[in-house]
């Protein structure tokens, strides 16, 4: 899958990309209200899908600011294709299971940016990046995306298998 960027309305200063429009659906001005705003700390099922789709969002977030610095943009691209191919099921499930709880009947109208608002995830990611500059968080991202705290598919395999014990 390549990372694709187009602007659309309703996104704010967000770009959207080809794995969020994918996912999310056709975009609509109407956005649905949260029924629940935040991390959902009592529901340890929601929470680990909460803090994957946190995960989620700040790879997208990166790879987006990466491809525009061009001595990354090549690796950054191809690093992301094998990720995504891997992850792009979790990440879908994911989205789901947090449109229902966050949206509940409105979940079909709920798309990727809806989720992150009403997680209270920021919208670019240089609040993120603290003391790293970008140039080193886009050198370092091809070999963290390979990494276990990326691999969404096995958390959510590992998680299911501890509930079915």
């Amino acid at each position: 899958m390549r990372f694709l960027r187009c602007a659309l309305p309703g996104f704010l200063a967000l770009a959207c990309v080809g794995a969020w429009a994918e996912e999310s659906g056709p975009v609509s001005d109407e956005r649905p209200a949260p029924q629940h705003v935040g991390f959902t700390f009592e529901h340890p099922e929601i929470l680990l899908r909460q803090r994957i789709f946190g995960l989620a969002h700040g790879v997208h977030l990166l790879v987006s600011s990466c491809l525009d610095q061009s001595e990354y943009a090549a690796a950054t691209q191809a690093a992301y294709d094998v990720w995504y191919a891997q992850q792009h099921e979790a990440i879908a499930t994911v989205r789901i299971a947090l449109a229902e709880h966050h949206f509940g009947t409105a979940a079909a109208r709920a798309h990727w940016q809806d989720i992150a608002r009403a997680l209270g995830l920021k919208e670019t990611i240089y609040p993120s990046l603290g003391a790293v500059s970008l140039q080193e968080a886009c050198a370092t991202l091809p070999q963290a995306l390979t990494q276990a705290r990326y691999n969404f598919t096995a958390q959510l395999n590992l998680a299911d298998d501890t509930v079915t014990r």
